[in-house]
């Protein structure tokens, strides 16, 4: 009888690289322990006014943290330590240590300059560690769509201490657990609603807090940590490009790493140019430091839809400035159409450039072989740019219109005829300051949030007309929230489809299959009961009319942002409603789709008999 043994036969396939799930998970909390606790050292360090440990002895736990991960890199493997990626050699990991260990040698040696750099460096050993996590979860997960509101959970939990640092609000300022949970939140999710004054009630620590976690909200700590794989590795695993398809719909598989590299290269690309143009923007007379600082952070939080502003009034003050309207304003649409459609725009200028190129010595190889195969506008890009110009003017009217009322009636009352030579230019600078104001509000109120107009001066037509675009929201694969405009274009040419008495959905010589405007539906659905929900649990907590109530439901169920004013007067019960309603309002459209596409049963072999119900 043959003894048993271990090793692999040739008719028997070798065992599976790298180590049990189990053990590979557990090294891999053990190393992002490690440095998670070196990155609450950073915290200790710079968010206190007073530490209660001398800052020397925080710097040298700090560093002995760091070491310690240093030598489980470095001996671990040898010493037969079970390997978190397998065979793969960790060298971006031991280069990050290199560096690590070359910033605080200086330190060592006496010197008190270069610490930041360790204090960077450590950084960013930890979200690649927080990546490498995300890959074995990513294996684990049955449900890939459920690494997506657990990224924004821990972003919550993580940010919401760091904004209850003394150092996080002016001094002699203290701030509360729910209002910090409610900013952070806010931040995550994009929303912009704020219980406290950004500009007043936060140090410049706790808006850089702010500003960092808005950045990974927008985009998703996920999309950042596959980047981080892309750079490392230059390629994702089965369930990494599953886990990402569950939040970038419509991308075939091959293209998923790809269209991650094209995603965070764009918009820190744009974030930086949008930064660089706004620095003549501030007042004469503002330090450059400043300069820097304010367009950096409202850069980010135009392009993410953010919505959170470092000015009381968010953009009254600068109400027709060139630069709202020339440079925040385009990146509150790129950042809302969706990186679907700005992939597909950049693939077409591209092609049609290589077409033009094709015969110039200069082209590359590739550009004139793409030459044979032409890329086009997708459908999808074609619904969002035309929705979305569509909705652009139903703003631009609705609200200039419900703004210019108060004009004419002033006009007729104080009997201004064509007669009078001011009459003229009275109505030229009304029409053009009103339609100035429409437009910005008619982008902004559906993703951003930023105000020119004070809330209150909104006619009631134009506040219903931007609840109405609120609830529309931006595109899918943006930064912003709502329905999304394919949602609300699929439902309006599926009713149009079916007053026409059409059988199929037809649009752009393409047909809408019945599956999509189910699925539309369904969203939709989702949405307004989520709105109808929190409406209904503020109208029993808060005292405050019915219009001003749904008015914030509504903005934070779609993240939008915009107020009448009242939520920082909330109670406590009423701030948790909407924690809750502006978490769902993001996550949720997005875990729907997940179930929608995981979670989809086995087709029947069998059908039930079909019986007439009666419509109206």
């Amino acid at each position: 009888m043959p003894r048993h043994t271990d090793k692999a036969t040739p008719d028997q396939p070798p065992p599976p690289l790298g180590a049990a799930p189990q053990s590979r998970l557990a090294v891999a909390m053990v190393r992002v322990g490690l440095i998670a606790a070196a990155a609450v050292c950073i915290t200790a360090a710079h968010g206190f006014d007073h530490p209660p440990i001398p800052l020397w002895q925080i710097q040298l736990f700090q560093a002995i943290l760091v070491a310690c991960y240093g030598l489980d890199t470095w001996f671990g493997p040898r010493l037969g330590r079970v390997s978190v990626r397998g065979d793969q050699p960790d060298w971006a990991d031991r280069f990050l240590i290199i560096l690590a260990a070359a910033s605080a040698a200086p330190r060592a040696l006496g010197h008190t300059t270069g610490w930041w750099v360790f204090e960077l460096i450590t950084g960013l050993i930890l979200l690649y560690e927080l990546w490498r996590l995300n890959v074995i979860l990513s294996h684990r997960f049955k449900r890939p769509g459920a690494l997506l509101p657990g990224s924004f959970l821990l972003l919550i939990a993580v940010g919401t201490p760091l904004l209850m640092l003394p150092r996080a609000v002016p001094p002699g300022q203290t701030i509360t657990w729910i209002d910090a949970c409610f900013t952070i939140t806010s931040a995550v999710c994009v929303t912009g609603l704020t219980v406290r004054d950004t500009a007043t009630q936060f140090s410049p620590f706790g808006q850089s807090i702010i500003a960092v976690f808005i950045q990974l909200g927008g985009l998703g700590i996920i999309i950042f940590g596959s980047m981080l794989a892309v750079l490392v590795s230059g390629r994702l695993s089965i369930s990494e490009n599953l886990s990402l398809r569950s939040m970038i719909q419509d991308q075939p598989l091959r293209r998923i790493t790809a269209f991650v590299r094209f995603m965070v290269l764009t918009t820190l690309l744009l974030e930086l140019l949008g930064a660089a143009a706004m620095m003549p923007m501030w007042p004469d007379g503002t330090p450059l430091k400043q300069r820097i600082c304010l367009s950096l952070f409202h850069s980010i939080s135009a392009f993410c839809n953010a919505g959170f502003s470092l000015q009381n009034d968010s953009f009254v003050a600068y109400r027709y400035s060139p630069y709202l309207h020339g440079v925040i304003l385009p990146l509150i649409v790129i950042g809302g159409l969706g990186f679907p459609v700005l992939d597909n725009l950049w693939r077409v200028a591209r092609d049609r450039s290589a077409r033009r190129n094709k015969t110039m010595w200069w082209a590359h190889r590739a550009e004139r072989a793409a030459v044979d195969q032409p890329t086009r506008l997708t459908l999808h890009t074609k619904i969002v740019l035309t929705t979305t110009a569509a909705l652009y003017l139903y703003g631009v009217i609705g609200i200039g219109a419900g703004q210019l009322r108060p004009y004419t009636d002033a006009l007729f009352q104080q009997g201004i005829t064509a007669n009078r030579p001011d009459s003229g230019d009275l109505g030229t600078r009304a029409l053009a300051t009103t339609l100035a104001d429409a437009s910005f509000m008619s982008l902004s109120a559906r993703t951003a949030g930023f105000n020119s107009v004070p809330m209150d001066e909104i006619s009631p037509a134009g506040r219903f007309v931007v609840i109405t675009l609120m609830m529309v929201g931006a595109s899918p694969g943006g930064t912003g929230g709502g329905m999304k405009t394919t949602t609300v274009a699929l439902l309006l040419l599926s009713i149009a489809a079916t007053i026409r008495q059409r059988e199929r959905t037809e649009v752009f010589a393409r047909t809408v299959s019945d599956a999509l405007i189910r699925k539309a539906a369904t969203l939709a659905a989702c949405f307004i009961a989520l709105a109808c929900t929190s409406t209904l649990l503020l109208t029993l907590s808060e005292p405050y009319p019915f219009g001003k109530i749904a008015f914030e439901a509504v903005s934070a169920a779609s993240t939008t942002g915009l107020s009448m004013g009242i939520t920082g007067d909330l109670t406590a019960f009423g701030k948790c409603v909407l924690i809750v309603t502006m978490f769902a309002g993001r996550v949720g459209p997005l875990a729907v789709l997940g179930i929608l596409t995981f979670g989809a049963a086995r087709s029947r072999r069998y059908a039930y008999p079909r019986e007439h119900v009666a419509m109206g």
